[in-house]
């Protein structure tokens, strides 16, 4: 925040209350409430200093660690001198964003209006090297607890922010070691020890939680409601509003229990065995050829217990909308993944334009490479079937290195924080057969960095994976620049930072597959509209599961076939096994962990491949936008981004009117071609 110049600032009675109108160079705004009127608050030599007007009397407050302190300034006149030289003082410091963790999103804001926040700095801890201790559950409960008394007996306002302070540094001490503790339990899910902390952690995650829905509930039905966007800014309002609706203290046994069984898909998988002529191997064990050549066993081993857990969750989850007055889970889910800016009713005519105009071009595409499959004098596709995927050359190592390579040829900055990562082991993707199904990457709260999760198999989904997650962590560490642990308000505007990642790397793609470049390309533009097809069928998959009290395991193999069919995902042909693909869904974790996130995904990535058009007009201008992306404020919602990237009009709405129709026509262009519109830069 720019230093304003030190001018008088107007000051004046209103009824009971000192007005002070400030010019907009001042950056600083009034608040006139019930009881009080808190004029100003910043940070400045540690403390939070605030200065607030009540009849003839001027308080000026001192809150640190909770404990307030006043000198009551007797007489109007001199209050008034005070009070000018509080601001002055004020101008050079800076008003400030207090972080408020919880469910890893919740921002508290210090009333005051200016959101600007000093750049917080990553360990220089190696994640090998951090220490991991238990939080304290009970105590993020006492504290808020406090608050909720606060809220109903104080009568100012500043002991209730005090105590939400506390609540900030406290959710984020116990939220950072639960992120240490989930990524060293993904990363051995054998480790007897941390699994047991992710039992507890998950246990006081959900308390917490919910303790947290009815504080907000208790404020807004307190006398300092009318302040709630002051405090927690006009979208941490909103986003705490639709947390409140999806949860109470009612559902927590049901919450925990769904962490439970959460916990034994994960750990159902891992364990997972086939029979090979060795005898009983873990799946996980196998190389990918190893796994491809024991796919169908491995399906048809488990669809059924995985198929009965699936169902316990989708009941446990229908007795949840049920106890909070929904009458559908549906309407739960889009609450927790925060879905601002557009309705269901929306996403569902979305799912049926993707069917009318991308599902044609891929069905296709999917249709002709199938038949040159089967008419192996015909050339072309192959390399989908028969012949594996391009894959990288080298081993894990050396991919992790190429993209060392590349980040620091592309950008400054994304080299910069891919090499912080990989210096400071801050990227976990080696190999293992231990290791959780899973790719993701997540923000280390106390350690001020983002942490990279794969399990690196030599695969063609090294590449696209790496990229992924790595375009997660980049957001994240632009917005820590900003003082901000947030990479984005929800998943559909996250997701962008992510898929567009994958599409800017195009033109380095010869450091990992030589001369398969090309091949590759066009490779993964096929797989990210498969991705974007296949989000879109999830979607559609659960709702309907949902909506369904007599659903069975057996049910679920026929409707996933079924929609599958409608999204051009499978086709008839000597090489689909369609009982083995009806009953592969399970493979999806989202439907156990993150139900209804799937949508998500083809939101952003329509959105995303429009930066493959992009970089093949401007490679330069395609960056810069990015960035623009990556730094937007962390509150905005996936609408707002869209409108404040470029001009505005840059990167279009899939709910846009043609835009599937343009995206659908992108597709068959790029795949019609060769792959060489993107070449290697130099």
């Amino acid at each position: 925040m720019p230093t304003a110049a030190v001018t008088a600032a107007p000051v004046r009675m209103v009824g009971r209350f000192i007005a002070i109108t400030i010019t907009p160079d001042w950056n600083f705004t009034s608040l006139f409430k019930r009881g009080a009127s808190l004029l100003l608050c910043h940070k400045k030599d540690g403390l939070i200093h605030a200065v607030s007007g009540w009849e003839n009397r001027i308080f000026s407050k001192n809150l640190h660690l909770g404990q307030l302190s006043y000198d009551i300034l007797e007489g109007k006149k001199k209050g008034v001198d005070r009070l000018k030289k509080a601001i002055y003082r004020a101008v050079r410091g800076r008003m400030r964003l207090t972080a408020l963790l919880l469910s890893l999103s919740m921002l508290l804001t210090a009333l005051g209006g200016c959101t600007l926040q000093p750049a917080l700095q990553p360990t220089d801890q190696r994640f090998d090297q951090v220490e991991y201790r238990r939080p304290d559950g009970e105590a993020v409960l006492e504290l808020i607890a406090q608050a909720q008394k606060k809220a109903q007996e104080d009568f100012l306002p500043f002991g209730l922010i005090a105590s939400l302070r506390k609540i900030s540094s406290a959710t984020q001490e116990f939220y950072g070691s639960m992120a240490i503790a989930q990524v060293r339990n993904y990363a051995d899910v054998n480790d007897s020890f941390y699994s047991e902390e992710m039992e507890y952690l998950n246990r006081w995650d959900a308390r917490i939680q919910n303790a947290y829905d009815q504080l907000f509930e208790q404020i807004e039905a307190s006398r300092f409601g009318s302040m709630s966007d002051r405090i927690f800014g006009k979208s941490g309002v909103e986003d705490l509003q639709m947390s409140a609706q999806a949860s109470s203290q009612e559902i927590l046994s049901l919450q925990e229990q769904e962490k439970e069984l959460e916990a034994q898909y994960y750990y159902t998988y891992a364990q997972a065995t086939v029979e090979t002529p060795e005898g009983e191997v873990l799946y996980a064990d196998l190389e990918p050829e190893g796994q491809q050549a024991y796919y169908e066993s491995f399906i048809q081993r488990y669809s059924v217990q995985m198929g009965e857990l699936f169902v316990q969750l989708v009941q446990l989850r229908r007795q949840m909308a049920q106890a909070l007055g929904y009458e559908s889970y549906t309407e739960v889910a889009d609450l927790e993944m925060l879905r601002i800016g557009y309705t269901r009713e929306e996403i569902r005519s979305f799912r049926e334009q993707l069917k009318q105009t991308l599902v044609p071009v891929y069905r296709s595409y999917l249709e002709d490479f199938y038949h040159r499959a089967e008419n192996r004098t015909q050339p072309g596709y192959v390399y989908l079937l028969e012949q594996p995927a391009p894959t990288p050359q080298g081993n894990w190592q050396q991919t992790l290195e190429g993209f060392e390579e590349l980040y620091t040829q592309m950008d400054e900055q994304m080299g910069e924080c891919f090499s912080y990562l990989l210096s400071h082991r801050m990227i976990d993707a080696a190999p293992s057969a231990s290791k959780a199904n899973v790719t993701f990457s997540t923000m280390l709260y106390t350690l001020n960095t983002p942490f990279l999760f794969a399990n690196m198999d030599g695969s063609e989904q090294d590449v696209f994976s790496i990229s992924h997650e790595f375009g997660h962590c980049f957001a994240m560490w632009q917005q820590l620049k900003t003082g901000s642990h947030s990479e984005g308000r929800s998943m559909d505007v996250c997701e962008i930072h992510s898929q567009a990642m994958q599409l800017l790397i195009f033109p380095y793609y010869e450091i990992f597959y030589g001369d398969q470049a090309q091949v590759a390309r066009r490779y993964d533009v096929y797989t990210m509209a498969a991705g974007i097809l296949t989000a879109a069928l999830n979607d559609e998959f659960q709702e309907k599961i949902y909506d369904d009290p007599t659903v069975t395991a057996e049910h679920l193999d026929e409707l996933y076939y079924q929609l599958a069919q409608e999204y051009g995902l499978v086709v008839s042909s000597p090489y689909v096994d369609a009982n083995t693909f009806a009953k592969s869904w399970f493979t999806t974790n989202q439907y156990f962990d993150t139900p209804f996130y799937a949508i998500d995904y083809a939101l952003s990535g329509c959105v995303a491949m429009q930066f493959l058009q992009l970089m093949q007009q401007d490679e330069e201008t395609a960056l810069q936008l990015y960035h623009q992306l990556v730094q937007q404020p962390s509150d905005l919602d996936f609408l707002s981004v869209l409108q404040a990237v470029g001009d505005g009009k840059t990167l279009r709405s899939p709910f846009e009117e043609g835009q599937l129709e343009a995206l659908a026509e992108q597709l068959q262009a790029f795949l019609d071609g060769d792959g060489q519109q993107l070449e290697q830069v130099a």
